[in-house]
Formats: C-alpha cells, structure tokens, sequence
C-alpha cells in the first residue's frame, strides 16, 4: 500500500461497551527449541528437480559496463548491482568467459539465472541466443546451438532494471513496490552453467488429492537433438522427512518426443491409501521442533538410444480448496489466521549495502552463527499463533517457501503486480505482467506451503486494471496450476471484477473501516469467503496500532472470517526475522517499527505480544466485548484501557458470554475452565468453572480417521458472577487445552448458542 491514496469517507457508529472479562491464552506456550531447517543443495529449491549431469557454478567476478560508461567489475549474484552501489544504473552489460564441460554424450548446455530483474538479452561470443522479461523469478537460455562440449565462451548479459522498461512515468514490468528504491535489479540469486543429457526431464508437476486419495503427476520431457526419440518414463516415491510409509508403485510411460521440442506426460491417478499421517499439515496448535510430513518424487527416464536422464522432487500430500464461504485444507475447515511479510521493506536495511534482503540478509537465510535464520522467523511466527503469511508484493526466495514447507507454515503466494498509484502499465505490460504470473506458478506450484495465489495487489486502484486483464491473470495461474484457490486483495471495492464466479477465485479487500482507524466491520460477499486482507495501516509502527493486531483480529474473528491479515508485522516487531533493529530501516508507513532487537530482548515476556498471541490462538476463549471496549487502545497500546473495567455493585448477579473457538485441526472437544477474581488477574477468587465443550455436526468428505466429527468454530459460553460491593473484578479465563490436540481431522463451522449459566450468588 499505500501512500498514494486515501480512503473514501466512512462512517463509525458509537460503540458502548460494558465488560469486566478477559479471557486469555487458550493453549499451551512452550519454550520453542532451536529451529532448523534441512540443508538446502541449490538456492533455486528442493522443487526444482535439477537433473543436470553437470554444472559449472558461474557465481564470483563478471565484467560489468553500465550503459554509457566505462567497464568496471561486480559479484555475480551479490544482490544485483542496486546492492552493490550502482544505485543510478538502469542499463548494464555483464560478460564473462565460461568453458563448456564435455559429459561424452549428447548434451544441452544451458545458462541459467535465479532471477534476473528485468529484461536480459544473453549472448554467445556476439551471437544474440535471446531475451527474456522477467520479474524475481529464474531465466534460463539454451546455449547448446553455440557452445560446442569442451569449448570456451564470451557470454554477455545486457540487462534492463524497471526504469530502463517505462511507458511514460509507468513501469511496464511488476516491480513489486515502486516506493522502496532498494528493490533488487540485475542479476541475482544465483548463476550456472548447467549439462543436461540431450533427452532430459525438465519438469514434473505433483497433484495431490485427499477428496479421491490419489496422486497424479505430470512430467514434461525436452528433446534438444534433431532426432525424434522414444522416453520410457518409470517413477518411485520415498520419504523426504523420516516417515515410514509403503508407498505405491508407479507405472510405467512412453513417449515419443519431436526434434527440438517438449512433451508433457500424465502418470496416475495411483491410489494413495498411506492415511492421515501422510499428509502435509501445517504447525496448528503450535508445537516447537514441529516438521511436516514430505515426500520426494524421483523420475527415470530412458531413451530408445540408451540414453538416461533422472530427476527428483519435493512434494507434501494434501488439499486446499474453496467451499462457497470456507476454505478447507486435507476435508477440514481452516480459518487463515496470519500477517503479510513485506519484503522491499527489508532491502532498505544496509546490509553491505541495501537490496534483495531474501538472498543476501542473514535473517533471510539459513541459520548462522549467531542469527537463527529464516527457520527462527518461521517459528516467531508460528509462536504468535499465526498459522498463515502472505508474501507479500516481492515473490520469496524458493529456500524460503523451502523451509515453509518443512515447518508446516502456510503460505500465500503473491506477485509482484500491484496498482497503487497506478505506477505499474497493465495494458501496454500486459504480457509482462501475465507471464511473470505464469512465472511464479511454475516456479512454485510442488511446494505443499502454498495454499493460495494472490493474484495482485490493490489493481483495483490502478487506471490501467480491468476484469480482462484480472481474467488473464487468472487463467495464467489457476491454468497452470488448478489445485489451489485464486485471490485478490483489492484496497476498498470488494466486488470489483463480478463477472469473475470461478469456484475458486476469491476478493478480500483492504481498510473497510478506513486507513488508520479501530474497527470490527468485514465485507459480505455472497458464497465467497470472507475476510480482510489488510486493516492496521499506516498505525502498525506505533504501539496503539500494534495492539490492534489483536484486538481488531479478535473482533473480527467472531464474525466468521474465513482469512484475517492485519498488515505486515515487521511494522511492530521488526525483530522476528533475527538480527533486525528497529533502528534499521524506514518503512513503507515513514518513522521505525516499535520493536525490533535493540529493544524487545525478552519478546514472549512482552504484554503487546502475548496479546497477540491470545487473539490468534487457534483454541482461544475471549470474552469479546471486554476485548472490545479495550480494543481501540491508546497511543502506548494499553490494554485493558482503564474505563473498560466495570464496577458492580455488591450482591448483583452478572452474566457474561465468554467466546470459544476451535481453530486446530482436530479434537472437536475443548475443555473450558474459568475463573473469576476480584479487582485484578492476581485477586481474590470468587467463582470458578470446568466444562468440556463438544460439537458433532455434518461430516466433510474425507476417509475416515480418528476423529470424524466437528466442534463449532466457536460457542458462546455464559457466566455468571458477583464481585463485593464497590470493588472492581476482572475475569481471567485460564488455560483453554484439551491435551495434546493431534493435527487429523478435526473441523469446525460456527455456531453460537448457550453452554450453560452460572448463578454466583453470596
């Protein structure tokens, strides 16, 4: 978002509240231990399958002329030449000498770059192999027509950055967020030369399916000779993560592939009947030292001269889909409870320079002396109950989405189109802007994290957006996918492309209670799933702000939301990804975020954080309209808010409703104890209660399990009590746990009626 516009005048209704309970943490908070993720062989991903019978790793020293100056020198991939200081340069040419390895068979020489940000026309000793429009994902070239086996090579890269690629004051390329200036340009990620057999396996493509328990897979075979040639496909499954399972065998494909072309092959569907264990499931209640179950595809392919080519792939067995207002993860209702991660933000810190803070900053990365890496965010996040996390304008790095999926995080995959002010050329870069959608999808699609994409970001705002260019974008990714839900988050129209019913293609708008502003309303959409894609800006770098994180994400929870995202938490605690100070950068909102290393040492120990991580618990019992007359805050972010804070007189019996929700993903039974004290959390108790709560209700399509009926998303417990005459009580629910709740298949719909009443008489 967001400084270019402001919201559409709204209206807020006074509120009067009246509540004395506060009902808190509803599962258990360990310590976390260490985080760790599985060594990764390729920055480019588990996913990717690289079958290459060799590679040259072309990383290190290039030769680097910026257009119209004299040559000079830059690491390749470093970041991109933004990080490297050559902050004015839009146009630049990288050259360097390569020599081709010989395998002593037919090959296909390739040249391959993690990302190249944005259009890189590549060269063989002059000779123009060809060009490529690209936005943070891989571009890859096929140099076998130029560079015979054994042979040395001038390769040259001239390359565009997105002010080299304009339409007036528009870039014609999504460049994520046009208002951070340290986005990276260039090359970066990685570089390689790559071998390939001249038959090879280029991609495979895994579909899971819960609903049918099958697995399906597609693999794409290349054929750089002039010869046509007959594949036989065969395949095999293993774990990829410790389990024991006695997988299915696969069958057998052959294939006749033309001359200098690709073919794709379907294999399955093979009946998967490994049970729940199999599954991929995210870390839902959260449990520290938590791995998700995965499994690797690998894929032999022989051809009719002899020749091999084998390739392997990561994948987690479950399903994501959109059931009119709900979303189902694996049969089950999952309620998508999380933030946005807003990665330009992070390339503004100087880090030996500024830019591509996914690749380069140590927080980003695997763990390293000192810092705990991406794996210690992951699990920040996790231990703020947070079970989901839009990407959020700039496409993550695969080692990130890497360690989503073995960490059970879910994840929303956005590109890099936004509209905000209009700064981004739909209509003349169109193309470009369905291709990278197209891009990301191929790119990411094996990783089990990936529950939705998020097709754009605010285009509702832009001149150029239209329901056709929306349609197109769409197609690209649903048609290059098909296994996960679509969305859009849009900034204030919630219905902005009608025409768009696809079955799976959801809206959430932003700011429905206007910027900067306390609220608890949501959108209403018909047979779509409801919820809030952003609500705290531009206040998420103050402390009020930050609260609301809390008290608005409870509010609006209550209401059934299918998808709540307050904004991005590093405005608030900047430190969750290690190593970060709130010192060291300006976000997109101006000042600092509130916390960050240099001073939340102890951040569990925080109030504004355990509040957060009350409001977000999956197994949660909130007596809302205290919640609610506390949850506008004031500017420290105090909570509960002085006149919030009832007084009763002596001998009068009180009701309260008390709010309990079931988020996880099994266990339909929630055991709710409460207690009343008088005056403080720590006071005198009055009246206490013990009460198991059970929901059975319609039963999901799934096989059958150990748990095979639903709570309800949430009851309405009342309480009654009565607090000595004059004096003040506050009502502290206590822990909220049924054991250790398992992650099958629990589910949950909403349901709001009376448990039981308490008369407390004295």
């Amino acid at each position: 978002m967001h400084q270019q516009h402001s919201p559409p005048p709204r209206r807020r209704s006074a509120v009067h509240l009246f509540a004395v309970v506060a009902t808190l943490l509803a599962a258990v908070l360990t310590t976390p231990q260490p985080a760790s993720a599985a060594a990764v062989s390729d920055v480019n991903g588990f996913t990717t399958g690289n079958g290459a019978i060799t590679s040259v790793d072309l990383a290190g020293t290039w030769s680097f002329t910026p257009k119209g100056r004299s040559a000079t020198s830059i690491n390749v991939p470093g970041g991109g030449w933004y990080k490297q200081g050559f902050t004015d340069v839009n146009e630049a040419t990288y050259s360097r000498t390569v020599t081709v390895p010989n395998t002593g068979q037919p090959q296909s020489v390739w040249i391959e770059f993690g990302a190249v940000n944005h259009q890189a026309t590549l060269s063989v000793d002059g000779q123009v192999v060809g060009t490529q429009t690209t936005s943070f994902t891989p571009s890859n070239f096929d140099i076998s027509a130029f560079a015979a086996p054994g042979t040395t090579h001038t390769i040259s890269v001239n390359v565009k950055g997105r002010y080299a690629l304009m339409n007036g004051s528009q870039t014609l390329v999504p460049d994520a967020a046009n208002w951070s200036e340290a986005i990276p340009q260039g090359i970066y990620r990685s570089a390689a030369l790559r071998v390939y057999p001249a038959v090879y396996v280029s991609d495979s493509f895994v579909r899971t399916s819960v609903t049918n328990q099958t697995l399906t897979y597609d693999v794409s075979v290349t054929n750089t000779s002039g010869s046509s040639r007959s594949v036989t496909l065969t395949g095999a499954l293993a774990s990829d993560s410790g389990g024991s399972f006695n997988y299915p065998a696969l069958p057998s494909r052959t294939v006749t592939v033309a001359a200098h072309s690709t073919a794709k092959v379907t294999v399955g569907p093979v009946a998967w009947n490994l049970g729940s264990a199999s599954y991929w499931w995210p870390n839902v209640p959260y449990r520290a030292g938590y791995r998700a179950q995965l499994h690797k595809l690998s894929v032999h392919a022989s051809t009719d001269d002899g020749r091999t080519s084998d390739a392997g792939y990561r994948f987690g067995f479950r399903e994501t889909t959109q059931n009119g207002e709900y979303y189902h993860l694996n049969g089950v209702r999952v309620n998508f409870r999380g933030d946005s991660l807003q990665g330009a933000d992070y390339d503004r810190i100087d880090n030996g320079g500024k830019g591509d803070a996914y690749d380069t900053l140590p927080g980003f990365l695997p763990p390293s002396t000192g810092n705990g890496g991406w794996p210690q965010a992951v699990d920040n996040y996790q231990r703020l109950n947070y079970n989901v996390v839009r990407i959020h304008q700039e496409p993550g790095s695969p080692y990130m989405l890497d360690v989503a999926d073995e960490m059970g995080l879910m994840v929303i995959d956005e590109t890099a189109i936004r509209g905000t002010c209009s700064c981004q050329d739909f209509v003349a870069g169109h193309d470009n802007m369905v291709n990278h959608a197209r891009a990301l999808t191929l790119r990411d699609r094996n990783h089990p994290a990936i529950i939705r994409w998020s097709q754009s970001n605010e285009a509702d705002l832009s001149t150029f957006d239209s329901e056709s260019f929306e349609k197109d974008l769409y197609a690209a990714m649903n048609g290059n996918d098909g296994t996960r839900p679509v969305s859009v988050d849009t900034a204030w129209n919630t219905n902005p492309y009608p025409n768009m019913l696809n079955g799976n293609f959801a809206v959430f708008s932003h700011y429905v209670d206007g910027i900067g502003a306390y609220g608890e309303a949501l959108p209403s959409l018909a047979g779509r799933p409801e919820g809030e894609g952003e609500y705290v800006w531009n206040k998420s770098n103050t402390k009020q702000g930050f609260e609301w994180f809390a008290t608005a994400t409870a509010a609006k929870r209550a209401k059934d939301a299918s998808d709540l995202r307050p904004y991005t938490l590093l405005s608030g605690w900047a430190g969750f990804v290690p190593g970060v100070r709130s010192t060291d950068f300006v976000p997109e909102e101006g000042g600092h975020p509130v916390y960050g290393e240099d001073n939340l040492s102890a951040p569990w120990s925080n109030p504004q954080i355990q509040r957060i991580q009350a409001a977000f618990n999956p197994v949660a019992a909130i007596d809302l309209p205290y919640w609610s007359a506390s949850g506008v805050s004031d500017q420290d972010g105090t909570f509960p808010l002085p006149r919030a804070v009832d007084t009763y007189s002596y001998g009068k019996t009180i009701t309260r409703n008390v709010t309990v929700f079931n988020d996880g993903f099994s266990d339909t039974s929630v055991g709710f104890t409460w207690t009343a004290r008088l005056d403080r959390p720590d006071g005198v108790v009055i009246a206490s209660g013990n009460e198991p709560l059970t929901r059975a209700g319609r039963r999901h399509p799934r096989p059958p399990g150990p748990v095979d009926h639903e709570v309800g998303q949430h009851h309405v417990h009342r309480l009654g009590r009565v607090p000595q005459s004059g004096q003040r009580a506050d009502q502290r629910g206590r822990r909220c746990h049924r054991g250790d709740l398992q992650r099958h298949l629990g589910s949950r719909e909403r349901r709001d009626r009376p448990v039981r009443r308490h008369e407390l008489l004295q």
